[in-house]
């Protein structure tokens, strides 16, 4: 027994020592950000690793992200803009400010470690052009359903057939009523998401340029949603939107009063503090169109929070699905009080998604805002980097501007009208798109340019029918 105690004795500090470091060693593990239900689609190849390819080019082993080179994240940036944040190129932020931020910087800092939805994040790209002034142009990326976790445990083969068919068909129909079978204690969820989100979805918008009266400009800015899933940022989708180009001034008219207009004021040069680097979606907020109801409540309480309330512009105008945007408390000087939110304010505005053309807000389309607020949990972070010399220009043409709108008369955009309303009737609905009007106005504008194929094989196969 004293032989035993003095081993014991002897060998206590070494032990000790040893239950401490590992005790440290397990800390630092479980303190080190692993996101939970990570999902890499089976076609990510479109724009997943950006690394392979630039590998494969270059010949270098595989490197954690914060090992990449400015060198090597400018290259992933123009696959997948979800590594803009991590570029360290003072161009691109704000002068005085944080340059670049840590993959450890992505996760939203309110939602628990574990949560499903902490590693979500967007990413404000506002670069029209490239550093060769070569114009980027506007390519949506709808998000797909197998890449959400939302349904990760639903039948593949329903998630695949939501993703193709078209909502108001035959096929659709038949697909709800196989969803209510299948899923009887679950399919609520599912439906509720369709009604509320999923049916608005039209095809993605791939613009070459934006019109504006007798102005072309360049295209490319965009709302970018993604997940930091261990060493891949992963890109869920990508939104057409429209950030700062004007101001409102006011003057007086020939009888006295004071009336307002539209000045230019970019954010850029001695008012580039006018968007912080980092930002906080601190409120979630609601529309007219839809009824909020206790399955809404239910998602907004596992996103972290949401409200009913829908926010008005001067107590005159909505703004659909206003999502507040909070400057990081490191950026004093930034704009408060902007938010991300359906276009609203202008039919112009309309056609001009993917171009600067709004007094601050983030503006996107019907869709986009109706699955941003789905999307993002509360107190999600918001990236916003742009070169001063890439957020706006205007492009260069010969001969009319007509030549490039896609109506050339206002006989040529009522044929449009007439035929999204015959055969994309709740579409045209959701773009206020009338059977008669002009045909420079923003809403048949950005309506062609999201069914331009389609209706052009119609044009075809009407010619050759006559």
């Amino acid at each position: 027994m004293l032989d035993a105690m003095k081993y014991y004795g002897k060998y206590k500090w070494i032990r000790i020592i040893l239950i401490f470091i590992l005790g440290l060693s397990y800390w630092i593990i479980s303190k080190e950000i692993k996101p939970l239900n990570c999902i890499i689609p089976a076609d990510y190849t479109a724009f997943k690793s950006v690394r392979d390819s630039i590998e494969e080019l270059e010949g270098h082993k595989p490197k954690p992200i914060e090992s990449l080179t400015i060198e090597e994240l400018w290259l992933y940036y123009a696959i997948n803009p979800c590594y803009l944040p991590l570029i360290a190129d003072s161009s691109l932020w704000e002068p005085g400010t944080k340059i670049g931020f840590k993959y450890s910087d992505l996760f939203n800092d309110s939602l628990s470690e574990g949560h499903s939805y902490s590693n979500r994040y967007l990413v404000g790209d506002f670069n029209v052009v490239d550093l060769k002034s070569n114009n980027r142009q506007t390519n949506e990326i709808y998000p797909k359903l197998e890449s959400l976790t939302e349904f990760a445990s639903f039948p593949p083969d329903l998630i695949n057939q939501l993703d193709t068919i078209q909502y108001g068909t035959a096929e659709y129909d038949s697909l709800i009523a196989e969803i209510k079978i299948r899923l009887p204690e679950s399919s609520w969820i599912f439906l509720n998401f369709i009604d509320k989100v999923w049916k608005y979805k039209m095809l993605p918008i791939n613009r070459e340029y934006s019109i504006s009266w007798n102005t072309l400009y360049a295209t490319g800015q965009s709302i970018v949603l993604c997940e930091a899933c261990k060493d891949t940022l992963i890109m869920i989708g990508r939104f057409a939107t429209s950030a700062k180009r004007l101001d409102i001034g006011n003057r007086y008219d020939a009888e006295g009063n004071i009336a307002e207009y539209y000045l230019e004021s970019l954010p850029i040069g001695n008012r580039r503090r006018y968007y912080a680097g980092l930002n906080i979606i601190t409120s979630k907020n609601w529309e007219w169109r839809r009824v909020y109801d206790s399955l809404d409540l239910k998602r907004d309480t596992e996103v972290g929070g949401g409200y009913r309330h829908i926010v008005m512009y001067r107590d005159k105008v909505e703004l659909p699905n206003f999502l507040l945007i909070t400057p990081s408390k490191n950026y004093p000087n930034a704009m408060v009080n902007n938010g991300i939110h359906e276009v609203a304010l202008s039919d112009v505005a309309r056609g001009m998604l993917g171009t600067a053309n709004s007094l601050g807000c983030l503006r996107v389309s019907d869709f986009a805002a109706k699955f941003l607020r789905w999307w993002v949990p509360l107190n999600c972070k918001l990236f916003i980097a742009y070169n001063d010399t890439c957020y706006h220009k205007a492009i260069e043409y010969e001969g009319q501007i007509e030549d490039y709108l896609p109506f050339k008369t206002e006989k040529e955009g009522n044929e449009f009208r007439k035929w999204i309303n015959t055969y994309h009737p709740l579409y045209a609905d959701i773009l206020q798109i009338d059977t008669t009007g002009s045909h420079r106005n923003g809403y048949i504008i950005d309506g062609y340019f999201y069914f331009k194929n389609e209706y052009n094989e119609y044009r075809k196969t009407q010619k050759i029918s006559q």
